[in-house]
């Protein structure tokens, strides 16, 4: 019986740790987390941009490409969307 109550805990304790640290952390990102993803995307999609244009198919300045294609603009050096709320340092 005892074995079983702590195998329950466990699994409970387990469970909460899960929700409060990783699941919440994926779920609601801060925004410097944000703003990695948003850098990190547009050098993926640059490189896509210029290999393509490598191939002879340019469709134009592959930063404002890209900028256009994801919904993000420049401002400070950084990456931001235009749906986020921007937060101040």
């Amino acid at each position: 019986m005892i074995g079983r109550l702590f195998t329950l805990a466990v699994i409970i304790g387990a469970g909460y740790w899960y929700w409060t640290g990783p699941y919440q952390a994926r779920v609601n990102p801060t925004y410097e987390q944000k703003l990695e993803r948003y850098a990190q995307d547009m050098r993926e999609c640059i490189r896509g941009v210029n290999y393509k244009a490598g191939t002879g198919a340019s469709t134009g300045d592959p930063e404002t490409v890209c900028a256009k294609r994801l919904n993000l603009y420049r401002h400070e050096g950084r990456w931001h969307h235009y749906d986020d709320v921007r937060q101040k340092r």
